[in-house]
């Protein structure tokens, strides 16, 4: 989910829908003949803030996130973006230079595709033109969901969520684990909060038994009973 210095949008697509598998087996193979495979380590940027913007870029596997800082030098994560997602998308309106960071949280592999490219895709392709246009419609659909939980949620309940959405991208049973790439400073810029906020909340719902940290951190399913307490 999305952080403008708070929010943090998570990509629907990081957990594979039926829709999307169905998708990719029709775009999948026209994405990668009109691009470039790219395969980025984890804690690698693909690009910073102010570079020139040419390419968007679709993931494949991995994940990305997309972060960004203000003039005051405040970070904030934007959003974490799974399989079957695609950024950089912003120069196909005319921006000729990035306005975000991104950059591999887990290992990931990508195709990056010219700007031309991809316009021509798009106009001439209808299952990449309908695989895009979907994929953009949600990311914009849970960007609103996501500002409207910041203005209106507690840190506790924002936290709690960030971490259940985390848990569940895990369930594939995939070799990397997202949550282990996670940090408490990731953790404060997805909830738009301080980093010894996070840890105080963090302590408290180990204390309360909805995460475990002796090793790899777990998220239990009895975190959700801190967003259910704060709804009645």
């Amino acid at each position: 989910m999305c952080q403008v210095l708070g929010v943090v949008r998570f990509s629907e697509d990081v957990k594979m829908t039926g829709w999307a598998h169905f998708a990719l087996s029709n775009t999948g193979a026209t994405l990668a003949n009109a691009g470039t495979a790219v395969d980025v380590a984890r804690n690698t940027f693909i690009y910073r803030q102010a570079e020139r913007a040419d390419q968007v870029f679709y993931v494949e596997a991995g994940l990305v996130k997309i972060d960004g800082a203000s003039p005051e030098g405040k970070f904030a994560v934007i959003a974490l973006l799974g399989g079957g997602s695609f950024f950089g998308e912003s120069c196909l309106g005319g921006h000729t230079m990035r306005k975000t960071n991104a950059s591999a949280l887990l290992d990931t592999r990508l195709v990056s595709i010219r700007k031309s490219a991809m316009l021509r895709l798009l106009r001439t392709d209808p299952h990449v033109s309908r695989y895009f246009t979907a994929h953009m419609i949600r990311r914009l659909a849970r960007a609103e969901e996501d500002l409207m939980d910041l203005r209106v949620n507690s840190v506790e309940r924002r936290l709690a969520r960030a971490l259940l959405v985390l848990a569940s991208m895990d369930e594939g049973g995939q070799a990397q684990s997202v949550l282990a790439a996670i940090n408490q400073q990731t953790l404060a810029e997805i909830v738009g909060s301080t980093r010894p906020r996070i840890s105080e909340m963090m302590s408290k719902f180990r204390r309360r038994g909805y995460i475990s940290a002796g090793g790899p951190l777990k998220v239990h399913s009895s975190l959700v009973n801190v967003l259910l307490r704060e709804r009645t």
